[in-house]
């Protein structure tokens, strides 16, 4: 009988006679409160579901700002401490992707991996903004190593100006929706070449 149930009531009466007496009327649910429970449902359901998109949205959209601003980060904490400690920064007004945009050349730096006294940023081709280090390949005999990425980001924009021993350092980065994040950052240099 799916759904339906037929109701009867039992009477106990003293001694031995038991009574049963019979419901005619079966109970079930009605036309209406089947939709009224279904509509009840899908919107529940679409409430849960708008949540969770517009949670995806937000959760997407902070992960890119994040991102960007993690980028910002990593290029000011890669570039300060060249900029401190540069003897001499050169700066290519002409630059062009197959040359640094600018270098920094300092006393030499003794590392594991290779002393070096000299890098040099710049973008790629593609946008990809890249490091590269002059290594020394014998005593006293350095050559300018191959260019290393180090953000995730596309550089659309890397420009350098120095005024006053104070070098400003413009980056325009493109979020994934094509929109640009540009910062300015300002630097002094500590060490200074014998002309200024």
């Amino acid at each position: 009988m799916g759904w339906l149930q037929k109701r009867n009531r039992i009477e106990v009466t003293g001694g031995e006679k038991v009574r049963v007496i019979k419901n005619n009327s079966e109970s079930a649910f009605t036309l209406i409160e089947v939709l009224l429970a279904v509509a009840i449902i899908a919107l529940l359901t679409t409430l849960i579901y708008s949540a969770f998109l517009s949670s995806t949205v937000v959760l997407d959209f902070n992960r890119e700002k994040v991102n960007i601003q993690q980028d910002h980060r990593i290029i000011v904490d890669r570039i300060a401490p060249y900029i401190r400690m540069a003897k001499t920064v050169t700066i290519n007004n002409s630059y062009n992707s197959n040359q640094d945009k600018v270098r920094f050349t300092f006393s030499t730096i003794e590392a594991g991996s290779g002393d070096y006294n000299g890098i040099g940023f710049g973008i790629k081709n593609d946008g990809e903004l890249y490091y590269r280090k002059k290594i020394a390949y014998s005593e006293g005999n350095f050559n300018w190593g191959n260019r290393i990425t180090f953000i995730s980001s596309k550089a659309n924009k890397f420009e350098l100006s120095e005024n006053n021993k104070m070098i400003t350092i413009t980056v325009e980065l493109e979020k994934k929706d094509g929109e640009s994040y540009t910062f300015v950052e300002e630097f002094y240099r500590r060490i200074t070449d014998n002309n200024g």
